[in-house]
């Protein structure tokens, strides 16, 4: 039995499909944590304690590294790495690698997809994901790829998606009413 109702998890960017730099010198990007950070303690105010990353570089990694500053203070959230196949560390740069080695002696419990890479890995290890949440927080603009797949599959199993890319525009597109 999977804990759906209180469960969440991230599907997004590899760094390089960014339109910023994932870097702290970038407004965007300090905007986008900030983003990410709001997101996921709303997920929390709506009853979420379990999230599941994926544990890919770019958006995986980072959500998770904000959930892990949310498990200090409530130690009731869980943080479930699901990753494809063993070895998949060895797949990251290493400039990736320490973020992804600490992530992991954070989480609560790692789930392993498969003994050995195979070309169906990584889609079974988002599905894997996607079944067991209820909402799938994203940062997505329209790229195809893994991350499309990913949320074609939450919206066609009745997913809620919080897409964090669109509030970014909203707000970009309301600015003017700041003035």
């Amino acid at each position: 039995m999977f804990l759906f109702e209180n469960s969440c998890c991230f599907t997004g960017y590899r760094p390089e499909k960014f339109n910023f730099p994932l870097s702290e010198t970038s407004c965007d990007y300090r905007r986008f944590i900030t983003r990410l950070l709001t997101s996921i303690a709303d997920m929390i105010e709506k009853g979420c304690t379990r999230f599941y990353t994926g544990m890919a570089m770019g958006f995986d990694i980072l959500a998770a590294e904000q959930v892990i500053t949310f498990k200090k203070a409530k130690p009731e959230i869980q943080l479930i790495a699901v990753v494809p196949f063993e070895g998949h560390k060895r797949t990251i740069s290493s400039e990736w690698q320490n973020r992804y080695q600490e992530i992991l002696r954070e989480c609560d419990e790692v789930v392993t997809i498969s003994p050995d890479y195979a070309n169906w890995v990584y889609s079974k290890r988002n599905r894997y994901m996607v079944d067991r949440s209820r909402y799938v927080l994203t940062y997505f603009d329209g790229k195809t790829g893994g991350t499309q797949n990913t949320l074609k599959y939450a919206v066609k199993n009745g997913r809620q998606v919080l897409n964090i890319y669109e509030t970014d525009v909203m707000a970009e597109k309301n600015s003017h009413l700041k003035h």
